[in-house]
């Protein structure tokens, strides 16, 4: 990665809606070169990550542990909790931060997505972060106000992986062609994605990657997939998306299909999960 042309503050801060923690669209790099640039008895009230590009320094929560933060690791902003990142004032500290509004955050956190009881975590985060990272920063900087919901929904997503990035930093050698499958079957959106390409993609035969795809995740490689598409079926549910809208989106034929297979999923059909699971909104 190639740092050298971040600036000091690269950020845009955009918002759906008239209430910013409800409907905040955040993202940017930020350079901090000194100790004034950390943030001490820190609290807001939506949600905010950011990955430590470069750099290090002290991670300080509510109860007062301390947690080191270096290059790599994940660090969350929770809504309304008190904290404190202080920088090592070398100069070299780099972030690229992501920020949505309350709801985001309640429903992520609902699915089991986000982790609010570790504030630090480390991640194996690649190049390919970095490229969305721009990606993203760009597409936000020139939105129109009407395309903000589905860079919300790229906001998230890349949220998603991020926290993914946590569990496969723990990941051993043996599960690296596994853990290589997960991530390119949780980039597609498409029920008609073909299973066969990843086992093709990571150099094995589909009945010797289905059997062990099964036995290190329980499940297998099509079941793996259809909860992706469900758990990105929930998310556009919950930001207020048609449902017909989200069945085309994931590549459904009709509104039918796309009911049977949420219901079948999840025990509840698409309209009885956003009246009984969506967040109020104070």
């Amino acid at each position: 990665m190639n740092f050298a042309d971040i600036n000091e503050n690269d950020v845009i801060y955009r918002c759906i809606g008239k209430d910013f923690n409800q409907g905040i669209v955040s993202c940017g790099f930020m350079r901090k070169r000194s100790a004034e640039r950390s943030q001490y008895d820190f609290k807001i009230g939506y949600y905010s990550c950011f990955v430590v590009l470069q750099g290090s320094g002290t991670f300080i929560s509510t109860d007062g542990t301390v947690t080191p933060m270096q290059a790599g690791d994940l660090v969350q902003r929770l809504p309304e909790r008190l904290h404190t990142t202080a920088i090592e004032p070398d100069g070299n500290w780099i972030e690229f931060y992501i920020s949505v509004g309350y709801p985001v955050y309640s429903y992520l956190k609902t699915l089991g997505i986000i982790n609010s009881d570790k504030e630090v975590q480390s991640t194996q985060h690649t190049n390919d972060f970095f490229f969305d990272f721009v990606s993203l920063l760009k597409a936000l900087k020139s939105a129109t106000d009407e395309s903000l919901p589905s860079l919300l929904m790229k906001s998230q997503d890349l949220i998603i992986r991020l926290h993914s990035s946590i569990h496969n930093a723990h990941s051993n050698e043996n599960d690296s062609k596994i853990t290589k499958a997960c991530e390119l079957i949780s980039v597609s959106n498409d029920i008609h994605f073909d299973i066969q390409e990843v086992a093709s993609a990571v150099n094995m035969g589909y009945e010797n990657f289905r059997k062990f795809f099964k036995e290190t995740t329980g499940i297998s490689p099509k079941r793996y997939h259809t909860e992706h598409l469900m758990r990105q079926a929930k998310m556009m549910l919950l930001s207020g998306l048609p449902i017909k809208h989200v069945a085309v989106s994931l590549g459904y034929g009709d509104i039918y299909s796309f009911t049977k297979q949420f219901t079948k999923s999840e025990g509840v059909s698409p309209g009885r999960y956003i009246r009984k699971t969506k967040p109020v909104q104070n």
